[in-house]
């Protein structure tokens, strides 16, 4: 099956693929050409040594019975080999895929792990997905198993059962639900198999597993599809080492961290970024049963290090401002003005000026009251904070950063993550920063942002076409268009594929004015509309917790939001009229995808004759 995947290699690479092969290393070629060589040939040499490093230590924790109960990386190890005997077992051949379709369960980096050390290709799928696109990502992968956590999950999948050819085996976390089900395993009855078939799969496993080459595919991500099917991206064991490399060269994580784990592992940000990172640190991860329970744990768990969207980043400011106007008169004044002062030091640091010391010093005398309590809301302990997924409002980074936490913007995708990061000592706000260790960024003539990198996907499987059409002379095209600072800071200023070019004949990227909208925590979705017209109108949809907060003031709230946006883009980008649905976009509505992209195909059939009505 791996030679479904698809992509051009460069000479330079295939030397560097010979040489990668021999020992690890830095080498230059002719021409002074730097090449970094992944210090692990393959995920099954990381997770041996790392199993074996950190015996006698927790690697998960989990909520039961209301306390923190640890888990071992020796429970990690067996349990991972368990599931990859009891596949063996099953006849999973090298290069066959298994989906998993459960949320932030420690048994999802287990069967990860379990599949690719015993040959085989980990697939995430999406909890919020539909039992189609199940279905579609399923058959399109040809995965043999399929692994379940919840008995919703499972009824989703039993409910198209009969759809899934190739499917051998359908196994449930749930063991009630399995035991309701016919011809469904439970996962603990599937690691009794593995146990029971250890000796005569231990030899298979280990030769999979040790010989698996640097450009075996070792998972399949799929794209979110907001304008055709997803794409199965084929990433090696090489893209997921030197991507954690290129991490850790960035902002290192340390064995001692602990943070959380709640995003869903199906997206490849928090696959690599977050598990493999952490399993490359020999780190922690506390596992969220329960989103909304995230502000109680903050103060159990004190996390060092924290990653999440924008979205929680307005919630934490919301609160802060909330409990701020609780104070005194007083209390609240010394607040304010140490903000003030914070924020003028953050601009001077974006714009590289001097900061004078007196300046400095006076700073720090104020802000000394506020700086634990801002941290106290993420727990007391926060370190380093980043987001990712989408712009964070220029007013949300500067109020952070003005007491001591910057939060970290950085940029990637499916086909190369690790492609742009701010630094903890040098980063710059409306950017997603320097790019990354072993990552090459330019911009084309059409402003479309292009990367090269040890780093990079194989190709997407069984689309030869599409892959042929993502390269250009070696340089990954990624559909972004953006611009490069002085400083060497990349920005992102919209998708090619969404231009919008007006009557007047003028090209629009519509994620400008879409993500300046977006900077209130009272807009949840905007989509600019346009295309042959002679301005711009915009549909967008309310946050609902906020939307119920300014009840009849609303309406005149959101048309004060869309002209200070306007009055921060050309007039040909402004936004002449909007229209406000009275609901949110959903996943479920196939009206956005799994990572809250808009499609905007969908959405502009669906609500055309209202955007329609705007030019009347």
């Amino acid at each position: 099956m791996l030679n479904h995947c698809y992509r051009q290699v460069a000479p330079t690479e295939l030397l560097y693929n010979a040489v990668s092969k021999i020992l690890p290393g830095d080498f230059t070629l002719p021409g002074n050409v730097k090449l970094s060589l992944m210090k692990y040939r393959n995920i099954y040499s990381l997770f041996c040594e790392r199993t074996e490093q950190y015996q006698g230590r927790d690697v998960f924790y989990v909520r039961l019975n209301d306390q923190w109960t640890g888990l071992s990386w020796e429970r990690f190890n067996s349990e991972a080999h368990e599931f990859g005997y009891g596949l063996i077992s099953m006849g999973l051949e090298t290069g066959t895929p298994l989906c998993i379709l459960m949320g932030a369960v420690p048994e999802w980096p287990v069967a990860d792990i379990g599949t690719i050390i015993a040959g085989g290709i980990s697939v995430g799928l999406y909890p919020t997905s539909s039992a189609e696109q199940c279905k579609y990502i399923i058959n399109h992968s040809d995965a043999e198993f399929v692994l379940v956590d919840s008995r919703l999950q499972l009824d989703k999948i039993l409910s198209i059962r009969k759809e899934l050819p190739r499917v051998k085996a359908v196994i449930a976390l749930d063991s009630r639900a399995a035991e309701a089900s016919r011809d469904v395993w439970s996962y603990q009855a599937f690691l009794r198999l593995g146990r029971d078939e250890s000796e005569s799969c231990d030899a298979t496993l280990k030769q999979r597993g040790e010989s698996a080459e640097p450009d075996d595919t070792a998972m399949m991500v799929y794209t979110s599809g907001t304008t055709s099917s997803p794409k199965g991206a084929c990433l090696s064991h090489r893209y997921i080492i030197n991507s954690v490399e290129s991490l850790r060269a960035t902002i290192a994580l340390r064995d001692s961290d602990r943070s959380f784990s709640y995003l869903p592992y199906c997206h490849v940000a928090e696959r690599i970024s977050g598990l493999y990172n952490r399993l490359y640190a020999g780190a922690s991860a506390y596992f969220v049963d329960d989103p909304a329970r995230l502000w109680e744990y903050m103060p159990e768990v004190k996390p060092t290090v924290f990653a999440s969207l924008p979205r929680f980043f307005e919630k934490v400011h919301a609160r802060i401002i909330s409990d701020i106007e609780k104070c005194s008169p007083e209390e609240q004044g010394q607040f304010h003005e140490a903000l003030d002062l914070g924020r003028v030091l953050s601009r001077l640091r974006q714009t590289g000026e001097p900061v004078l010391e007196d300046l400095r010093v006076e700073h720090e005398q104020k802000a000394a009251p506020f700086l634990s309590r801002i941290k106290s809301y993420f727990g007391g302990e926060i370190q380093v904070a980043t987001s990712g997924g989408a712009p964070l409002a220029v007013a949300i980074q500067e109020f952070f950063d003005a007491f001591g936490l910057p939060i970290l913007q950085a940029y990637g995708l499916t086909e190369n993550l690790c492609v742009a990061f701010n630094r903890p000592n040098d980063y710059r706000f409306q950017t997603v920063g320097p790019p990354m260790p072993g990552c090459e960024v330019k911009i084309a003539d059409d402003g479309e942002v292009m990367v090269k990198s040890r780093m990079m996907f194989s190709g997407y499987y069984k689309d030869p076409q599409q892959t042929a059409e993502s390269f250009r002379d070696g340089w990954l095209l990624t559909g972004d268009l953006g611009e490069i600072d002085e400083h060497g800071f990349l920005k992102i200023t919209g998708r090619k594929k969404e231009l919008i070019v007006t009557s007047t004949g003028k090209n629009i990227a519509p994620a400008l004015i879409e993500n300046l909208l977006k900077e209130h925590p009272l807009i949840s979705h905007a989509m600019a509309y346009g295309e042959g017209k002679s301005y711009l109108v915009a549909l967008i949809t309310l946050n609902p917790i906020e939307s119920r907060q300014y009840g009849n003031e609303m309406r005149a709230l959101v048309e004060s939001i869309v002209e200070r946006a306007n009055a921060r883009v050309s007039s040909t980008e402004a936004i002449r009229k909007f229209v406000i649905l009275d609901n949110d976009l959903s996943v479920e509505r196939d009206e956005i995808t799994p990572t809250m992209k808009i499609k905007r195909n969908v959405v502009t059939e669906r609500y055309r004759d209202m955007l329609e009505s705007l030019y009347e």
